[in-house]
């Protein structure tokens, strides 16, 4: 067999593992049923899926250490909803709040999604204040799309929802889990009003992307430098745990 089957043959099951090598040999777009998730997964055929799905299941970049079971989740840059489906999966009582902007990548998402429940999904983009938001392709590919302050009667505006609205969502006052990947947004989000969130999370894991805009690590150490957070790291992401908040965990 390949070499491109051995990653799948050393953490799926067999027959999985051969599902999803002839998936992404076809390059086709279509259901993969998996033994290990509820549901089966929309996989289109193109890298940007494969990597994802491989960063999620293979990789297990968000397989990181949990002191606690997550009751209350917002995935931000939830692209396909290969994330959601992962942590859906992982604690199925837990709500999640999945927020992706681009619309092709909202209509898998929502495919992906639509029989898990405890996930509400959203087509916008989270931001520091409430405005509308414009997708912008830059060239990064189906998973890297970024967002730019626009106006509401822009043809492709989306809503901006703050941390503190999707919090309120969920009706609650602290929030467990927040996974961020937004293509540079983090930037704009931890110089700004972070104060009004930050302190009342439990458990952020988030990748960086000075490559596609400068500061955003930044931004990020500066913000969390003012409060009582442990830092580790998962593949591209950093996961940092609110030593306040955890120690007191349930």
């Amino acid at each position: 067999m390949p070499s491109r089957f051995t990653p799948y043959k050393k953490v799926f099951p067999f027959w999985d593992a051969l599902k999803i090598y002839k998936h992404i040999k076809k390059k086709k777009s279509g259901f993969v049923h998996f033994s290990f998730l509820k549901h089966p997964v929309y996989l289109r055929g193109i890298s940007s899926d494969e990597i994802m799905f491989g960063q999620l299941f293979v990789s297990k970049d968000y397989a990181v250490d949990y002191p606690f079971v997550p009751k209350t989740i917002l995935d931000l840059g939830a692209n396909v909803g290969y994330a959601s489906i992962f942590f859906s999966n992982k604690f199925p009582d837990a709500k999640i709040v999945a927020l992706e902007p681009e619309k092709a990548n909202y209509l898998i998402a929502k495919k992906n999604l639509d029989p898990y429940t405890n996930v509400q999904l959203l087509q916008g983009a989270v931001w520091y204040k409430e405005t509308a938001i414009n997708v912008v392709d830059k060239g990064f590919g189906e998973a890297a799309f970024m967002i730019e302050e626009g106006k509401p009667s822009d043809s492709n505006a989306v809503t901006a929802y703050t941390i503190p609205q999707l919090i309120k969502m969920l009706d609650v006052e602290y929030i467990d889990l927040i996974k961020m990947d937004i293509e540079g947004t983090e930037k704009e989000l931890f110089e700004n009003n972070y104060d009004e969130w930050l302190p009342k999370t439990k458990l952020i894991i988030v990748e960086t992307h000075d490559r596609y805009k400068k500061g955003c690590s930044t931004a990020l150490f500066q913000a969390f430098s003012k409060y009582n957070f442990s830092l580790e790291l998962s593949g591209e992401n950093l996961v940092l745990y609110n030593n306040n908040l955890i120690n007191h965990a349930q």
